[in-house]
């Protein structure tokens, strides 16, 4: 074997580890703006408010990368939250899966699999979809882990744009902090880049009410030729948001289920409208139930999943195990390294 060969050799197996890992940093299509709330809190007021206010602008898609084992703390507040969202879908938001802890289950997959089957049970319920766009820690995911998500097509999406509204330390007041998001908005608005990936947070009053209204209101991004929209949409991929909306016979996942069940069914009384209905035995509602006993909550109303907590009191709550998930090989990724592959070949071959 030549040298040339040997060499090809390496080069294709480094491109290959390089190619499979990649994360979404940023939007590929042109003036285009992707708002996306990191919905990671149990504090549901500012997000039902921040809905309301969304749907009655014009020509706004935004994106919900929602924590589901987060809103495990009181039955009310579940069945709130799951109206809320189901009126984001509704009006053409999407919602994503969220997964802001650090236990990663490389050594345990199965796990790691029951991890990410209780949060998507959790939307499927809310919206009558699974989603396959995830937001979660970066590098945390080893090979094990990353393998196993790009065998579930799995797409992880971060951001080119924070606004650093979850910033307290330095920022010595929320009035500052509101500054301070503001005044960084406009540097990044004023280099007309060619799209803008946000990520921005639904669980403070200063967030919803403030920086979101001026994003969208005062800071003039509109009137210089972009459009708000969802995160599947900057990618070219409006089709791609959920996994029902893909075919994937042909792949082995872990999302098949024996369970007959109709999912339109499963979620039509969710009156996405209503959203201050108090109606707690809803039975389109998943409901939680707390075991003092074992510490455990327990979806009643659904396929059976516990989920353990440590709880230091109601308002706190930490959570034990969660996923973190990774992008499958991206096509534009892979021309770049068949591109350069080719190149070098005839590059090498000539001498």
């Amino acid at each position: 074997m030549s040298i040339l060969n040997i060499f090809l050799i390496i080069l294709l197996r480094t491109f290959s580890n390089l190619v499979k890992s990649e994360f979404v940093n940023s939007c590929s299509e042109k003036n285009t703006v992707a708002l996306t709330f990191d919905n990671e809190r149990p504090y549901n007021y500012y997000t039902k408010k921040l809905v309301n206010y969304l749907v009655n602008q014009e020509d706004i898609k935004v994106t919900f990368f929602f924590d589901s084992k987060s809103r495990y703390s009181f039955v009310k507040e579940v069945q709130e939250v799951q109206k809320v969202m189901k009126k984001a879908y509704d009006h053409g938001f999407q919602i994503a899966s969220l997964t802001s802890t650090y236990t990663i289950f490389d050594e345990d997959m199965k796990e790691f699999e029951k991890d990410l089957k209780i949060r998507n049970d959790f939307i499927e319920k809310m919206i009558g979809h699974r989603p396959c766009y995830l937001r979660a820690p970066k590098d945390l995911c080893r090979e094990r882990c990353q393998e196993k998500l790009e065998e579930w097509d799995y797409r992880l999406i971060r951001w080119d744009t924070d606004t650093k509204d979850w910033d307290d330390k330095t920022s010595s007041s929320i009035e500052q902090r509101i500054e301070d998001s503001i005044d960084f908005l406009k540097k990044e608005f004023s280099k007309e880049k060619e799209s803008y990936l946000i990520r921005i947070h639904d669980s403070s009053n200063y967030t919803v009410n403030e920086i979101v209204p001026w994003i969208i209101e005062k800071s003039g991004i509109r009137e210089k030729g972009y459009h708000f929209v969802t995160v599947a949409e900057c990618l070219g991929d409006k089709e791609g948001m959920y996994r029902s909306n893909i075919d994937h016979s042909t792949k082995k996942s872990m999302f098949s289920t024996d369970k007959t069940h109709d999912v339109d069914e499963a979620t039509q009384g969710i009156n996405s409208n209503d959203i201050d209905d108090d109606d707690d035995d809803d039975d389109d509602i998943i409901n939680i139930i707390k075991d003092n006993n074992s510490n455990e909550y327990i979806i009643t109303n659904s396929t059976t999943i516990v989920s353990e907590y440590v709880y230091s009191d109601e308002h706190s709550i930490h959570q034990i195990n969660s996923g973190v998930l990774l992008l499958p090989i991206k096509s534009k990724a892979l021309l770049n390294y068949l591109s350069i592959s080719i190149t070098l070949y005839f590059l090498f071959s000539s001498f």
